[in-house]
């Protein structure tokens, strides 16, 4: 009898220890996939905001100079890149509302309504500077740290 007991505390043992080693791994998985997913929403947002960078600067280098401004409209700050084209003048806005970087393509004798236009990416603020030869674009996103761009105007 003494060596079924020894050989059910032997299976008992066994058991625990695999017991053990299963959720030992189980919370290892777990903490693996949390970290996965916390570098890839971080890297989610800053390719938002990178793209959003990169898609200004692309729009304002497309342009001349002469025709990239600043300006105040209905309560937005909002770069405006003027253009012609069949010889009808157009501008382009770009601004943020609503958590959105936004752009409207019109005409330019049509008014400008803060919340036209196409979302381009989500972004928390968009700050846009302007003096006689760069521009200065911040933007932030849902994880609030600032990305900032400068572009030469000449």
């Amino acid at each position: 009898m003494n060596g079924k007991n020894a050989h059910s505390i032997n299976t008992v043992f066994v058991l625990l220890v695999f017991c053990l080693f299963a959720v030992s791994s189980l919370f290892l998985v777990l903490i693996g996939a949390n970290v996965y997913r916390s570098i890839v929403d971080k890297m989610d947002a800053n390719n938002e905001m990178r793209s959003s960078l990169s898609y200004v600067s692309n729009k304002v280098r497309s342009a001349d100079s002469r025709d990239v401004s600043v300006e105040s409209l209905g309560g937005q700050e909002t770069l405006v890149i003027a253009s012609e084209f069949n010889s009808e003048k157009y501008n382009t806005y770009i601004y943020q509302y609503n958590g959105y970087l936004m752009e409207l393509f019109t005409k330019a004798d049509n008014d400008f309504k803060a919340g036209d236009g196409d979302k381009i990416t989500p972004v928390t603020t968009f700050t846009i500077t302007k003096n006689e030869s760069e521009l200065s674009l911040e933007v932030s996103g849902g994880d609030n740290r600032k990305r900032s761009l400068k572009l030469s105007l000449s």
